[in-house]
């Protein structure tokens, strides 16, 4: 055994048994996506705590806007997810294979690519919110509501970026607990802050985002002293020969499957959430803006969010195993690790099934006490997590291809079930049934379920070959 190789990675590559070492490093991860969502569900709930404005209910109204911009969001922080992907499972692999020096050039390569495209992105999503937001549908209050929030909060992408490189560089040497650390000070400022300044202040949507974008600022200090001086694990040398043109390639052609997975499906999410919003201004009461469907849609979301987390942890760690035992040619544990992986994520999902369902009206409650918005909540909650069985399975598979490095088969995965089966049952249901809001609850269903039989051929398809190459300045040492 080599004595140089970090405690955790011996975990990974030789521990038993197995799933011990799965489960102990899911904890922290498990810890950092609550604190995550919490992140997220600040915004909702304090701005579910403002009056009502001569008999208008701001809060809807602006719960509603927040909702409508999550997905565009989404599709723009898709390529920094792609980006983590990729380098966690190159990182991962160098790692199983003892190749430092491999793990920290691509590791200062995924900084570098994160940062450029936070930056080009930020300008991007500035510029266009307007015309997006439009052509979803929105009006009226929501519409500039919703322009606001998002225009602010494009301006995180680049600290977002910064930190989807933070996790992916931490977590591939078995290191689950530091991002932990660092997203507990964000998420500590901005619960301190949004109340102040959507209640106190009176900023409301304003405060909202102005909140969550210093809170995700001020980790990046953080990050960059952990990058240049850590204890353990991929120290990151910032000199111009680490960045490498060939890397840098490598680290697209691997992320770029995987980020345009993510990107088609949030742009899906931007379908279905005009779709909603358009039934929701069918619903709603006349002469009113409110859009109580909607809002519902985006509370069952975040509450859905947080039951996915211990399954998004577990999965999380699974790419990790996955990713150093291909890197170690140790490919029998590595399937290991996905078979304890798939065992665990559907009873998980099966506990939160049965938890959540017989208590979701109370949740919602939580949120928002509109009798409309409560109703629809309860209807979509119902729906929603009866596919959590499902959703563990999809997340286990993509969580596969990803550690193998086969994105491509996420890409495959992701629009299938959204492209080919789930937009076309909403279409079908739009324009031959009268099913209104439940058409769209069940072709989500539906969807989930035919990524059972689609993920189990896939699988049969992984090589568990690294693919990690060697970079220009390791092929020839004069380019150093």
């Amino acid at each position: 055994m080599n004595k140089t190789k970090e405690i955790k990675t011996e975990m990974i590559l030789h521990q038993e048994p197995l799933w011990k070492g799965l489960l102990k490093l899911s904890v922290p991860i498990f810890f950092v996506n609550i604190l995550k969502t919490l992140h997220d569900l600040v915004d909702g709930f304090f701005l579910g705590q403002l009056p009502d404005v001569n008999g208008v209910s701001v809060s809807t109204q602006m719960q509603t806007a927040v909702g409508l911009t999550w997905s565009v969001f989404f599709i723009f922080i898709s390529f920094g997810a792609g980006l983590s992907v990729a380098g966690n499972a190159l990182i991962g692999q160098c790692v199983g294979k003892d190749d430092q020096n491999g793990a920290r050039r691509y590791a200062a390569n995924t900084i570098l690519i994160s940062l450029i495209l936070g930056l080009l992105f930020n300008a991007v999503l500035f510029v266009f919110t307007p015309l997006i937001m439009r052509a979803m549908g929105a009006e009226g209050a929501e519409l500039q509501y919703a322009i606001t929030y998002l225009r602010i909060r494009s301006f995180e992408l680049p600290f977002l970026f910064l930190s989807f490189a933070f996790q992916a560089i931490r977590q591939s040497t078995g290191d689950t607990t530091t991002p932990v650390l660092v997203s507990v000070v964000s998420i500590v400022i901005n619960i301190i802050l949004t109340p102040i300044m959507v209640l106190s202040l009176g900023w409301g949507i304003v405060g909202a985002a102005v909140s969550t974008l210093i809170a995700n600022f001020l980790m990046t200090p953080i990050m960059l002293y952990v990058f240049m001086k850590p204890r353990n694990g991929v120290k990151i040398i910032f000199k111009r020969n680490m960045f490498d043109q060939k890397l840098l390639w490598h680290l697209m052609k691997i992320a770029v499957p995987a980020s345009v997975g993510q990107a088609l499906q949030a742009l899906g999410f931007v379908l279905l959430n005009s779709v909603i919003y358009k039934f929701g201004l069918q619903y709603a009461p006349a002469g009113s803006e409110e859009n109580a469907l909607s809002a519902a849609y985006y509370i069952g979301n975040r509450i859905n969010s947080l039951v996915l987390h211990p399954v998004s942890a577990l999965t999380s760690v699974a790419t990790i195993y996955i990713a150093q035992n291909i890197g170690a040619g140790n490919i029998p544990r590595a399937k290991k690790a996905f078979r304890y992986g798939m065992f665990f994520s559907v009873g998980l999902m099966v506990i939160g099934m049965l938890l959540i369902i017989p208590f979701r009206e109370s949740f919602v409650r939580l949120f928002n006490n509109d009798p409309n918005t409560v109703a629809f909540a309860n209807d979509y909650m119902l729906y929603l997590h009866l596919g959590l069985p499902l959703m563990g399975i999809y997340n286990m598979y993509l969580a596969t291809f990803q550690g193998s490095g086969d994105t491509r088969y996420t890409l495959i995965m992701a629009s299938i079930r959204l492209w080919a089966i789930r937009l076309p049952l909403v279409y079908l249901s739009v324009k031959f049934t009268n099913l209104g809001p439940l058409g769209v609850w069940y072709a989500m269903l539906i969807s989930n379920i035919a990524m059972w039989p689609l993920g189990m051929f896939l699988y049969t398809k992984i090589d568990f070959l690294p693919k990690i190459q060697r970079s220009a300045a390791e092929e020839d040492p004069a380019v150093a």
